[in-house]
């Protein structure tokens, strides 16, 4: 079949790093030649994992390579944001968890979306179905992964099967949940120390023909909102230096379960329209909310409109 990449976006969070790993590590399990490694740089989440419990996170730069014959892309629905090694006619199969329409990009893969909190709740659906047992410093991606992508279980993409996948993580491997905990607290430190640096690395664009700067800082407290203005400081400097048309950033206070969304004019319009949010200094505040929950009604609006 030729050796198979397994991998996420460029600079993955925790789900699209914890797939990587896990799912090349099942698809080893079942006789096939697969390797999982990330491209760019970690997120904080990850790093979380990588300094206090050691686990061992293959990475690589974003450069061309022929390493490998065929690709599986996890918690990706497009080529936006993928690797440069990546081959669209090459990819064979598509694990992700959003609203998007991947059958369109990659008409050879097999394709699983399903709408629910975490593609890692996906590849622990797998191996439970296969009999195969997880590694353990991959379950502890995997049910750090469900827990961060669906906010600590209070975001609305939570589904049933979000929480019995981490249930049967914290039966099966000896986990709990102090190191969520523990995550979401080292997330949040690393992040007051530079607001910048963590809006850069979590730099996304969204939508053909548009330059739609999007950023997500997910913390525990409001010790974040006394940094306001670095925030609409850094906020604005990425925008030009990006060269989008228009950015918004959505902090999430897990304490208060509360976003927070600051926007530029333009993009404060579009976002009272696609949510319903009423702005107050270009801040609007909304029960917690993810980015990939907010940009489809974005793309509803501009494509209605």
């Amino acid at each position: 079949m030729g050796k198979i990449l397994v991998t996420a976006k460029v600079n993955p969070d925790l789900d699209g790093s914890s797939c990587t790993l896990a799912y090349s590590n099942l698809l080893g399990k079942m006789g096939q030649d697969a390797e999982g490694s990330i491209f760019g740089s970690p997120q904080f989440e990850v790093e979380y994992f990588i300094e206090k419990h050691d686990v061992q996170i293959p990475q690589r730069q974003d450069e061309s390579s022929d390493d490998w014959d065929l690709f599986v892309l996890v918690d990706a629905s497009s080529m936006k944001g993928l690797p440069k090694v990546i081959q669209v006619e090459k990819v064979i199969e598509v694990i992700d968890h959003r609203i998007s329409e991947p059958e369109k990009e990659f008409t050879n893969a097999k394709i699983q979306n399903e709408i629910i909190g975490a593609a890692a709740t996906l590849i622990v659906e797998r191996f439970i179905k296969v009999g195969k047992k997880i590694e353990k410093d991959h379950a502890k991606l995997l049910y750090g992964a469900i827990y961060h992508n669906t906010l600590n279980f209070i975001a609305t993409n939570t589904t049933e099967r979000d929480k019995s996948a981490a249930l049967y993580l914290e039966r099966n491997y000896d986990l709990s949940k102090g190191i969520i905990q523990e995550m979401f607290n080292f997330a949040t430190q690393k992040i007051l120390a530079s607001v910048q640096t963590a809006l850069e690395s979590d730099a996304k664009e969204f939508g053909p023909g548009w330059q739609v700067g999007s950023y997500q800082l997910v913390v525990w407290g409001s010790e974040i909102f006394s940094q306001r203005d670095n925030i609409v400081k850094s906020l604005n400097e990425l925008r030009i230096r990006m060269g989008q048309d228009w950015a918004f950033v959505n902090v999430i206070d897990l304490k208060s379960r509360k976003s927070h969304i600051f926007s530029d004019p333009k993009g404060e319009y579009i976002l009272s329209k696609a949510l319903g949010a009423k702005f107050k200094n270009g801040w609007a505040k909304l029960p917690a909310i993810l980015r990939k929950q907010i940009m489809p009604k974005i793309d509803e609006l501009i494509v209605h409109r």
